[in-house]
């Protein structure tokens, strides 16, 4: 069994960029005992937020063992030509894929930044990628890791 990497993930761009890489670049997890049944992510839009739902999550697109746990709300009722979509619950067996992230970010035209937490390895991991390329991606290591992390109890 794997440690797992948690954080939130920050998908920025236009409205449309970011919609685009929400519905094309996550992947709603399959239902059945090995996840193999294929299924449809339930999506509700209006004028002011788009809802994706999916029961057991989404994969990300391209990772290895890269996942969405929660469902995701993306408001974009602002006046700002650029939006920023906050997600919850993501999770990484033993670490980001960063090129993964990278090459999500080229394909979509989105900047995508994440900040993680690894309990069991004790680090952290700082990142960012703006339009496919890397403007930060720091593994952030600890001497005393339940003392110097802002919060050591998440990711495991």
């Amino acid at each position: 069994m794997p440690n797992w990497c948690v954080g939130v993930l920050k998908v920025r761009g236009t409205k449309e960029e970011v919609k685009k890489f929400l519905l094309e670049g996550l992947s709603p997890l399959g239902g059945g005992l090995f996840g193999d049944e294929p299924v449809e992510a339930e999506i509700q839009e209006d004028e002011w937020e788009l809802n994706i739902r999916a029961k057991h999550g989404f994969h990300i697109e391209g990772s290895r063992r890269n996942f969405i746990e929660n469902n995701i709300d993306f408001y974009f009722d602002t006046d700002s030509d650029i939006k920023v979509c906050t997600i919850s619950g993501y999770k990484a067996a033993w670490g980001l894929d960063t090129g993964a992230l990278v090459d999500l970010s080229t394909k979509y035209q989105v900047d995508l930044k994440i900040y993680a937490f690894e309990r069991g390895m004790e680090y952290n991991h700082d990142f960012e990628v703006r339009k496919g390329v890397i403007e930060k991606n720091f593994e952030i290591k600890f001497d005393d890791y339940e003392w110097e992390c802002i919060d050591p109890t998440i990711g495991g």
